[in-house]
């Protein structure tokens, strides 16, 4: 891809409209300081003091703070949260970023799902701890499935894309559930030109009329064996009923069977926290604004290659920072 081809791709991201339909979490950080533990009274042990508590929508909210920083012009979440104070500050962080919550429901039964991940210093660097996770694990009622559904099938037709993030490994707790999968299938069948796009973990294979991306680990899984990429590639098309993306981490990614699109090389410390949803949001975001298989696939590779380089935090990628990328891997040598 040449500059003037990539800087074509990024000038179209204004004018896209996408919908994200997926899992919301709320991704917490406690910056704790050994220096400042004090004794409980109440139970003897050392309680950690927070010095810094910062916060941002995470799963499917990942996506969609990606697709914000890369200028997408019409942004709509489609979800759940609970009826609590998590839930009312992941709406405020999507408002903040002028992504529309009209489809985002309160479900007084149901906790705001949420990774909180205490953070202590130790010798100038922040050291992760046992990550505390609240999920959802009784199945998501009718009504809830109903309004995603609704939602779903109000928005097809007035946007250029749906990513779907389906976060969760228990079946049908979240927001992806077997009738919501069905219900989505149908649409890919009502609406061939729109893209539907899906993630997740645990149930790749299971989609319908719908586009994919999985890693190499979640095709092993979704196959029950190991193939070579363009094989899985064309087998979970044959499932699925449309293309195909495999990531391979530093390998780069198999976009739709043998092309295999290098990624950005690395040479310092990374973190791979949010990569995934980086390259999904700019795979689509390209394809909308009319790139090829392997031109959204350098797109999401240069987009997670950014990604990779914040580190302790869920990382986004803006089109200049994409650009600056692109100048070090290809024009370096020039």
């Amino acid at each position: 891809m040449t500059l003037q081809r990539l800087q074509e791709l990024l000038s179209k991201f204004s004018g896209l409209k996408i919908a994200v339909l997926g899992d919301l979490f709320l991704d917490q950080w406690y910056d704790i300081d050994p220096a400042l533990d004090e004794l409980s009274l109440e139970t003897g042990l050392p309680a950690w003091q927070v010095v810094c508590h910062p916060v941002s929508p995470g799963a499917a909210g990942t996506v969609l703070s990606n697709l914000h920083q890369l200028g997408i012009g019409e942004l709509h979440a489609v979800s759940f949260t609970g009826e609590d104070g998590d839930g009312w500050t992941l709406r405020h962080l999507l408002t903040q970023k002028n992504i529309g919550i009209k489809h985002i429901i309160s479900v007084p039964e149901r906790m705001t799902p949420s990774y909180s991940k205490p953070m202590i210093q130790r010798d100038g660097q922040r050291v992760e701890q046992n990550r505390l996770d609240v999920k959802n694990r009784k199945p998501t009622p009718a009504w809830v499935e109903e309004h995603i559904i609704q939602a779903a099938q109000t928005l097809a037709p007035h946007v250029d894309a749906m990513i779907i993030l389906d976060q969760l490994t228990e079946t049908d707790t979240g927001v992806v559930t077997a009738r919501v999968r069905d219900a989505l299938a149908s649409i890919g069948e009502q609406y061939p030109e729109l893209i539907l796009f899906a993630d997740s973990r645990e149930r790749i294979a299971l989609f319908r009329n719908v586009m994919i991306k999985c890693n190499d680990l979640e095709v092993k899984k979704a196959l029950v064996e190991t193939l070579q990429p363009g094989e899985a590639a064309r087998r979970l098309q044959e499932i699925t009923g449309r293309p195909v993306f495999i990531t391979l981490g530093k390998n780069g990614i198999a976009a739709g069977g043998d092309t295999i699109v290098p990624a950005a090389a690395q040479t310092g410390p990374i973190d791979v926290c949010g990569a995934g949803d980086a390259a999904s949001s700019a795979i689509v975001s390209g394809l909308c604004a009319g790139a090829s298989m392997a031109e959204a696939a350098l797109l999401g590779n240069l987009a997670a290659g950014v990604t990779l380089r914040k580190l302790g935090t869920t990382g986004t990628a803006s089109p200049q920072e994409m650009i600056d990328l692109y100048h070090e891997q290809f024009e370096a040598d020039a």
